[in-house]
């Protein structure tokens, strides 16, 4: 059985869906929580990316909603607040 593996850098992320994931030309996107390719769809005439049932962004204005996926985050550390 022979396998064939392929690796792309993930460099953006939407800002509200911090698990849909984009390559660095935007052109393949990426749901990190199920680990499929996600693909651009057309609604009416206008191409964009389906989030979920109710949530439809344009390709033309996907700027505003994307940003570079920072090397760390910052959690709040409330551990021992919570006990």
């Amino acid at each position: 059985m022979n396998y064939i593996s392929i690796h792309y850098e993930l460099i953006y992320r939407l800002k509200d869906y911090k698990h849909i994931q984009f390559t660095k030309d935007l052109m393949r996107v990426f749901n990190y929580n199920s680990q499929s390719e996600r693909k651009f769809s057309l609604n009416g005439s206008c191409r964009g990316l389906k989030v979920n049932s109710k949530v439809f962004i344009k390709f033309k204005e996907l700027h505003n909603y994307i940003e570079i996926i920072p090397k760390f985050e910052y959690i709040k550390d409330d551990i021992l607040t919570n006990l």
